[in-house]
């Protein structure tokens, strides 16, 4: 893609057992979760943070990981995802036909994303090794639990992901793709240049 051009809209959704409805922006009828515009955003951030959300929806936004949940275990989602690269400016697109949210208790908020289709490359479910080094399957997101700098729920023994890389994620080994990690880690390692400036998520029920 060359450039992108769309009109955001705010609107009310009702999330299943709050009282309350939630404002979010909407992209052809997509529900943006996620925005990280730029680098001058903290995405450094504690668990009850991302679990609660936090941001601007016209900014750094992140709906929030029960809110996630809550809307995805109660109806069927596709998760598209739009990312500029840095060096060039171009934007690509992943979309997955189904993306779940797993509850906090047994799941830790756990990733589930499959039906892969677009021009990013799907850093998602990404099995493979990483330059010959022989670690298939350290780099998939899918099916990872989330995790933040004061809660590890990586796979990596002894180490946690999260403040290295600045940002809350389903980090695996931890990360092929991290949309809330910091300037300097923000990457969808499909793309000819891994480095992004600008990313959002965003779901449509099915």
């Amino acid at each position: 893609m060359t450039g992108f051009v769309a009109t955001n809209v705010t609107i009310d959704i009702t999330i299943p057992t709050l009282s309350d409805p939630v404002a979010v922006m909407s992209v052809f009828g997509w529900i943006i979760i996620h925005q990280h515009l730029g680098s001058t955003f903290n995405w450094d951030l504690p668990w009850a943070d991302y679990k609660a959300g936090f941001g601007s929806i016209d900014a750094d936004f992140w709906l929030g990981l029960e809110e996630m949940h809550l809307l995805t275990s109660c109806q069927a989602y596709r998760l598209r995802v739009e990312i500029q690269q840095s060096s060039t400016s171009l934007w690509y697109s992943a979309e997955y036909w189904s993306f779940k949210i797993g509850d906090e208790l047994n799941d830790k908020y756990r990733l589930e994303v499959s039906g892969y289709s677009g021009d990013a490359g799907d850093s998602l479910q990404y099995e493979d090794e990483w330059n010959g080094n022989g670690n298939f399957g350290y780099y998939n997101h899918d099916g990872m639990k989330f995790t933040t700098n004061d809660r590890d729920n990586d796979r990596y023994a002894n180490y946690n992901c999260a403040p290295d890389s600045g940002g809350g994620w389903w980090y695996n080994h931890c990360f092929f793709a991290c949309l809330t990690c910091s300037s300097t880690k923000h990457q969808w390692d499909t793309l000819p240049s891994v480095y992004i400036v600008n990313s959002r998520m965003m779901i449509k029920a099915q």
